[in-house]
């Protein structure tokens, strides 16, 4: 299983496809599962995307959480585990209730990295 550490998380994610990164955020309480049912259809006959679906801490397979006690703590292990994946990159991004909040969240604080958001 795929896990990235970073300083309040040990954040389970998959990274699907090769090309422009898309990173998707799951609303609050499902998982990675629920981004990559609605979206992964889509990408069926598109090539050129790398597919970085996360589960949010306290959610799904991600461990170690216990230390984010709130939004900002949680939107800065997700900003944290971006950087570590997609290092120097552009990327899009794509957030479902709770992760669109957080999208917010990222497009505030990181906008020269982002190429858009849904």
């Amino acid at each position: 299983m795929p896990f990235c550490h970073v300083r309040k998380a040990n954040i389970y994610y998959e990274m699907i496809g090769e090309g422009m990164p898309i990173v998707m955020l799951h609303g609050y309480s499902p998982d990675h599962r629920l981004m990559k049912g609605c979206m992964e259809p889509i990408f069926i006959e598109r090539e050129g995307w790398k597919r970085i679906y996360i589960d949010l801490p306290g959610m799904g397979e991600t461990t170690d959480y216990e230390v984010i006690n709130n939004s900002d703590e949680m939107l800065e292990a997700v900003k944290e585990v971006i950087h570590s994946l997609i290092p120097n990159e552009p990327y899009l991004l794509v957030g479902e209730s709770y992760g669109g909040y957080l999208v917010r969240g990222i497009m505030r604080d990181n906008e020269e990295e982002i190429l858009g958001a849904a």
